[in-house]
């Protein structure tokens, strides 16, 4: 049985900062994916508390290391000693004798590089992924671009757009998303089912 289409969220992000225009020539800068933001820090403790920006929380478990980019774009990176997940946070201890690098932290983003993201189960995408691809109605038809995803409780809602600025809004379920190929960049919906 074929499950809706569900997206993940971890948010990319291009940092623009003076940071990566120190970087040498010919070193790529690889797109960040912003998977949390330290909410408070607890200096003596050693502890951050992230509140995650991705649908799998979980994923901070399989982090050796925490990179930080900060609101001016400096990296702060921390070796992980353990992580906990609550409800509605992650509780990260870091080793560092640093007392002011713990503190700057506070209102930092957690970053991964794209190559680091956390593997998917079946029928899953990421938000970065879906954005852009060529929706098409069953016939092959083109309907528009993947321009927007809204997370509602039942289900998510695609936002396409056509080239002429027109909206289809499409709900993220089995019976109208019929097949989604991010490696050619396509998804094919059924149309008729939503009159």
């Amino acid at each position: 049985m074929l499950l809706r289409p569900k997206t993940t969220f971890e948010w990319s992000l291009r940092l623009l900062s003076n940071s990566q225009n120190d970087r040498p020539s010919g070193e790529s800068a690889e797109r960040e994916i912003v998977i949390g933001r330290v909410i408070s820090v607890n200096v003596p403790r050693r502890q951050l508390r992230i509140a995650p920006a991705t649908s799998h929380p979980e994923r901070f478990n399989d982090l050796r290391e925490l990179r930080l980019r900060t609101k001016e774009g400096h990296e702060i990176k921390f070796k992980l000693v353990s992580v906990r997940i609550t409800s509605g946070a992650v509780i990260a201890n870091v080793e560092s004798n640093d007392d002011d690098r713990i503190a700057l932290s506070r209102g930092a983003v957690a970053v991964v590089s794209r190559s680091e993201r956390f593997r998917l189960p079946a029928n899953e995408y990421y938000v970065d992924d879906l954005l852009g691809i060529t929706v098409k109605d069953a016939e092959g038809k083109v309907i528009g671009r993947l321009a927007e995803i809204w997370e509602t409780p039942a289900n998510d809602i695609y936002r396409v757009l056509d080239d002429m600025g027109h909206e289809t809004l499409l709900p993220a379920i089995e019976s109208v998303i019929l097949k989604v190929d991010v490696a050619s960049g396509e998804m094919v919906t059924d149309i008729t089912s939503l009159r």
